[in-house]
């Protein structure tokens, strides 16, 4: 049992991200359409995975994707972040995930075997003051950078976007290597 709804475990500089992410055309965000046509709930979502499994087993190694190299130099300084915070393992899942503007994330509770023996961490990369998270009832706006492990496999949460602006968000599953143990 999770005794939080939100942690905060640190902050990264996620400027280059940001930047990379600027170069994405559409394509690029409706090419992977497995998270939206799978999942109701974000149908007004668009991802581009950088590691990715649509099994969510737990496993030893997780498929990297063709965006892996493009991220490949702030992967190792998240690895070295997750690894000092979180002590060895790896990370099962990295996605980016945009938000549409004015649109909202329904109430939900994820499920998965990965999310249960590993933790998910939220980056935001692009957001503003009117993106607001609730977890539990509990709402925050988390800011560019901020690095939080939320609660998301025992509490209901969702996401309203009240702007006119995408939101984009770093999303990681790490699981520490004593699941293995």
């Amino acid at each position: 049992m999770i005794d939080f709804r939100y942690k905060l475990i640190g902050k990264v500089d996620v400027s280059s991200w940001k930047e990379k992410v600027k170069t994405f055309s559409n394509d690029d965000w409706e090419e992977f359409d497995f998270r939206q046509k799978t999942f109701s709930v974000h149908k007004d979502t668009r991802t581009i995975p950088i590691i990715f499994d649509e099994d969510f087993l737990p496993k030893n190694e997780y498929t990297k994707t063709k965006w892996y190299d493009l991220f490949s130099d702030e992967i190792k300084v998240l690895e070295k972040k997750f690894k000092n915070y979180y002590g060895f393992g790896n990370f099962s899942r990295i996605i980016l995930v945009k938000q549409l503007s004015n649109t909202s994330i329904d109430p939900h509770i994820d499920s998965g075997k990965t999310l249960n023996v590993g933790c998910r961490v939220h980056i935001p990369i692009d957001t503003n003051e009117n993106v607001i998270f609730i977890i539990d009832g509990e709402e925050k706006n988390m800011k560019e950078g901020e690095m939080w492990e939320i609660n998301n496999r025992e509490k209901m949460h969702s996401v309203s976007n009240n702007s006119e602006f995408d939101r984009v968000h770093l999303i990681i599953d790490y699981i520490m290597s004593s699941v293995w143990n």
